[in-house]
């Protein structure tokens, strides 16, 4: 059972939240019974919404392991290389 949490914790930690402005919706067809529809998304407008959030979110992301103390230092590249590799 131990390797299922830990399957279940790799699937949470790989998840991602997109936003899609509604302006990039197109609805195509809909199923009243079923209460579904089909809709296109334009690509370009996720992209102008979520490309600052990303970025924001890993520079906050590193600010906090500075903080806490979790990054290494490296004097040549081959030790980062080494390091990075390990």
């Amino acid at each position: 059972m131990g390797s299922k949490a830990s399957v279940q914790k790799t699937k949470i930690a790989r998840e991602a939240m997109v936003k899609i402005p509604l302006s990039a919706l197109r609805c195509i067809l809909g199923y009243p019974r079923e209460k579904k529809i089909v809709c296109e998304i334009s690509t370009k407008d996720i992209k102008r919404v979520n490309d600052a959030e990303t970025l924001d979110e890993i520079i906050n992301e590193a600010r906090l392991d500075y903080a806490l103390g979790n990054f290494t230092t490296h004097k040549s590249a081959k030790g980062l290389i080494k390091t990075l590799r390990a």
